[in-house]
């Protein structure tokens, strides 16, 4: 199901495209509902932990702990593993300790003062909400210090007391009892999901390798279709890293070799996807010369024994550097020729040789001299040291996460003084409602609201069901734990969803459980779902008006400019490296957070649709036209990394190249990086410098495949090695071609907005 709407439809069924993910409602349930594996384990999980925090709260007579327990164990990630679940309730304890000091404080300098409390409040709910904006974190200082001081402002002796004992028995009961079934339930060792991820990118490049010895005739190899990476999937590998890092210390001294380990692999995952895709079907059906066809079976048994000794955690190097030894490859492409077979044999003896050194003990640590620092020492430096929150270039920098926490504090701190001067303190669920709703873009503000409603209102409908229906009908803890069930369930089967339903099943189950664990004993307080659902929409209205007036952040302009950072940042890939070494700390980073900006642009896109001019029929065809940009600079970003791969390991001497041909292929790379700039330019509506188009860069690529042909003879080589000259001009053309489609499309996006 795609994300965002069809431009073709989102005029005619405006309800598809705007709030089911560019489906109906019922295709949006079917998928999001869906059952697999995964997620009956995370809902078990939510299951657990919700019946556990409601009998805790009802056996222990602290009801009103409960629903606000339950919500927050609700928002943690049921998929999380030993590793990320320990992580995750450390810094969540860490920011509960460090609320309840805040809090506190405030309440005993400012608590009998009710401007002095309103003011305060918003300078620390505006930098909680900045904190949690530059972190990407969720905004759990900010709603813990909001239940403590504003629910109950005009009586700062109860307020004290809430922040000094109930928030911390709240946040131990959460905490602890997620923490508990994580690691009860089916825990996950994030080593052994490590080691499993290696060894299935290991099967991936096996079955390609398969797929080639199966075109030449050979019996006994039939591959099977396996799915491409998605993007962001290599920064999942390095997130799962650092979760086995904090279970296993021991491996914290082997993560330089990890992280290259992960990255030969996946530069070979690319190299070997990008070979099967373009390898043209009456290609594969040519004969390979026997040389050629050791060579594949060599690379294949190698995976397959490779991806043996991952699963079983032993030492395979022997028989790897029998089967990898380079006269079988010299017998094919001698020792300078450049081809993509020389590319895919090295990369697969960098594996070998890390998975080798994984099998080692661990060597004791050099010793070092003080007197002279290591060369990468600033390679990464503290991204927010103490010094910079006092420079003005701090601030502007980051001028949009601070009109974010101001906007959002504001509009908790007018919530609450509209529940103090209703004197109705059971609406007072709109002052977390707005933190809650604190989201990146406009648009995502309205889906998250839309959300909250429907699970408030849903959770509202079961409560009553349950009380009319089921209540009358038990009368021990045992009863009330058989008649609840069915609704935890619900809520964590919607939870265990993906992002686009699970608030709606965290609000359910919160609806539900502030009903029923309102007070011990039987639910009589009908009024309390009704005034829980008004609470949010006061929460609602009020921010929706803010966000809307107060520094609107447009999901469209938010995704055209992750786009163009995006392309910007696919402008460096295009530069020659010296060597291997620099992939892990130049391309790496740049990798990474090109990614992370098409992530987010094609997130905003999908939220783009709520917004209020979204079905004008520019705004379609602008978001089409982003769609498109993501989607090419995503592909041109695997086939640079291809590019960049190919150069550093196919066996090429660029050194003893003439200077004609250097002075080609700099050009090349040079009109790439100039395009992309000015596509990006183009996109964000800045004026161009530079009159470089694509004409320009597919005459420097003629010129270089030109010269290529000239200065090394490639017509005169066998046919086996010349069409592995064809097949890496083929990858300057589609480069080349991806980027003349981006720069049009760019153009589009401009005539259009």
């Amino acid at each position: 199901m795609k994300l965002g709407d069809n431009p073709n439809t989102s005029a005619t069924l405006p309800s598809q495209g705007r709030f089911w993910f560019g489906s109906n409602l019922a295709q949006f349930l079917k998928t999001e509902l869906r059952d697999f594996p995964g997620r009956r384990v995370a809902a078990l999980r939510l299951f657990t932990v919700a019946l556990a925090i409601a009998l805790v709260s009802q056996t222990l007579h602290v009801p009103p702990l409960g629903a606000i327990a339950l919500l927050v164990c609700l928002s943690y990630d049921a998929y999380a593993n030993t590793g990320q679940s320990l992580l995750f309730g450390l810094r969540q304890l860490g920011y509960l300790m460090v609320t309840t000091l805040v809090s506190v404080f405030t309440l005993m300098f400012a608590g009998n003062d009710a401007w002095l409390l309103l003011s305060l409040s918003f300078i620390i709910l505006a930098l909680a909400l900045f904190h949690a904006r530059l972190i990407a974190w969720p905004t759990g200082v900010a709603l813990w210090y909001s239940v403590a001081v504003l629910y109950s402002p005009s009586n700062p002796e109860a307020a004290i007391y809430n922040a000094l004992w109930t928030m911390p028995l709240i946040g131990g009961l959460a905490l602890g009892t997620w923490t508990v079934v994580h690691w009860a339930i089916k825990p996950q060792d994030p080593l052994q999901l490590l080691q499993a991820s290696i060894a299935a990118q290991l099967a991936a490049v096996e079955r390609v390798f398969s797929g080639r010895l199966a075109d030449s005739g050979l019996p006994g190899y039939q591959p099977e279709a396996l799915p491409h990476p998605t993007v962001g999937s290599f920064g999942k590998l390095l997130a799962l890293l650092e979760n086995a890092e904090l279970i296993h210390p021991a491996i914290e001294k082997r993560h330089d070799t990890y992280r290259l380990l992960l990255l030969e692999l996946d530069g070979l995952r690319q190299l070997t996807d990008w070979l099967d895709a373009v390898l043209a079907a009456e290609y594969r059906a040519q004969p390979m010369s026997q040389e050629k066809l050791n060579v594949y079976l060599a690379l294949q048994n190698a995976c397959a024994l490779l991806g043996l000794g991952v699963q079983e955690s032993c030492d395979v190097s022997v028989p790897i550097n029998r089967l990898l030894a380079d006269e079988v490859l010299h017998s094919y492409a001698g020792q300078t020729h450049p081809s993509v077979l020389v590319a895919l044999w090295r990369a697969l003896q960098s594996v070998a040789s890390l998975l080798h050194d994984l099998q080692q003990p661990i060597a004791p640590p050099p010793s070092t001299d003080t007197d002279h620092a290591p060369e990468d020492a600033d390679t990464y430096p503290a991204a927010y040291s103490l010094p910079a929150w006092f420079g003005y270039g701090f601030w502007a920098a980051h001028a949009d996460s601070l009109q974010y926490g101001v906007k959002f504090s504001l509009g908790a701190i007018l919530c609450m003084l509209v529940v103090q001067g209703l004197d109705w303190s059971d609406i007072n669920t709109a002052i977390p409602t707005c933190l809650v709703a604190a989201q990146t873009s406009l648009g995502a503000d309205y889906r998250l609201s839309l959300l909250r409603l429907s699970g408030a209102a849903l959770g509202g409908l079961c409560a009553y069901f349950y009380v009319l229906v089921l209540q009358s009908q038990l009368d021990t803890i045992v009863g009330f734990a058989l008649a609840t069930s069915p609704f935890w369930a619900i809520a964590a089967w919607v939870t265990a969803g993906s992002e686009r339903i699970a608030y709606l099943g965290r609000q359910l189950g919160f609806s539900f459980a502030l009903f029923v664990l309102h007070d011990f004993g039987a639910a009589t307080d009908l009024y309390l779902p009704r005034d829980r659902v008004i609470g949010i929409l006061l929460g609602l209205v009020v921010m929706g008006v803010l966000d809307y007036a107060l520094w609107p952040r447009r999901s469209i302009v938010l995704a055209r400019q992750h786009s163009v950072s995006a392309l910007r940042t696919l402008a460096k890939l295009t530069v020659r490296l010296p060597d291997k070494g620099h992939l892990l700390h130049y391309t790496l980073p740049l990798r990474l957070s090109a990614e992370k900006d098409m992530a987010a642009a094609h997130d905003l896109i999908a939220h783009a649709v709520l917004e209020p001019d979204a079905r004008l029929a520019q705004k379609t065809h602008e978001r089409a036209a982003l769609r498109a940009v993501i989607k090419d600079a995503s592909h041109l970003s695997g086939l640079l990394l291809v590019r960049k791969r190919y150069r550093l390991l196919s066996g090429q001497q660029f050194g003893r190249f003439s200077e004609e041909l250097q002075h080609h292929s700099r050009a090349f790379d040079a009109a790439l990086a100039t395009a992309l700039e000015r596509s990006a330019q183009l996109l964000a509506g800045e004026p161009a410098a530079g009159n470089t188009d694509v004409a320009d860069v597919a005459d420097k690529q003629m010129q270089l495949h030109q010269s290529y042909i000239e200065h090394l003879g490639i017509g005169s080589l066998a046919d086996d090695l010349a069409m592995e000259w064809q097949l890496r001009f083929m990858l300057d053309r589609q480069i080349v071609e991806l980027i003349r489609k981006i720069g049009q499309t760019a153009r589009d996006a401009v005539a259009s907005h």
